[in-house]
C-alpha cells in the first residue's frame, strides 16, 4: 500500500514486513489522511509473521501529527505485547535537534517494541 507524499503529508509505503513514512505531515484533515494509514497498518500487520520494520523519517509534523503518531506508536505497542516483532527506527537529519527531542519523547512511551534513534547525515528526497 502506498501513499504518495503531498505538499503536506509524508511517503507512506506499507508491504508485508516493512513501513516507511517519510516528509513532512501536516494535513489539512488528519482524520481523513490517518483513517487510511491506520487501517492499512492494521491490516498489514494483522498478517505479518516475522519481524516488521517502522522507519519514520520526519521533518516537520504539527500537533495534530505528533497525536497520529501518539496513536500510531500505540497500536505498535499494542501488536508487539500481543507476540509481534516490530522494529521502530525514528530517523533524523544530525542537525534537527527537534526531531531528534521528538524522537526521544516517544521512545519515552514505547517498552514492547525495539526502538532505534537513526542519525541520517543528509536527507534524501525522493
Amino acid at each position: 500500500m502506498k501513499f504518495e507524499k503531498t505538499q503536506r503529508t509524508p511517503l507512506v509505503e506499507i508491504g508485508s514486513s516493512s513501513c516507511l513514512i517519510k516528509g513532512e505531515c501536516y494535513p489539512e484533515n488528519i482524520a481523513e489522511w490517518s483513517g487510511p494509514v491506520l487501517e492499512a497498518l492494521k491490516k498489514t500487520l494483522a498478517d505479518a509473521n516475522t519481524q516488521f520494520n517502522v522507519d519514520i523519517e520526519l521533518y516537520y509534523f504539527n500537533s495534530s501529527s505528533a497525536k497520529f503518531l501518539f496513536d500510531f506508536f500505540e497500536f505498535l505497542e499494542e501488536s508487539s505485547e500481543e507476540g509481534k516483532k516490530i522494529r521502530i527506527n525514528w530517523r533524523y537529519r544530525a542537525e534537527d535537534d527537534t526531531m531528534l527531542e521528538a524522537g526521544e519523547d516517544f521512545q519515552e512511551d514505547i517498552t514492547a517494541c525495539e526502538y532505534n534513534l537513526v542519525i541520517v547525515e543528509y536527507a534524501s528526497e525522493e
